[in-house]
């Protein structure tokens, strides 16, 4: 797990950093997902993207 991060001389806490990640890969997956169609089979989309989000974040947050 990273420590904070220093951006101009203001302490940044990780989990902004890897939120900052999480953004471009969950939206690539949106995009992949809407693409293939596989979005539209889904019950609630906004919660499977929460969803989808929060796993995203929990896998960098473990294993970077």
């Amino acid at each position: 797990m990273l420590s904070e991060v220093a951006l101009a001389g203001v302490y940044l806490p990780p989990f902004f950093v890897y939120a900052c990640i999480t953004v471009p890969l969950f939206l690539w997956l949106r995009f992949l997902l809407a693409r293939s169609g596989l979005l539209r089979w889904i019950w609630h989309p906004a919660l499977f993207e929460f969803a989808l989000s929060l796993c995203l974040i929990s896998i960098l947050i473990l294993y970077v």
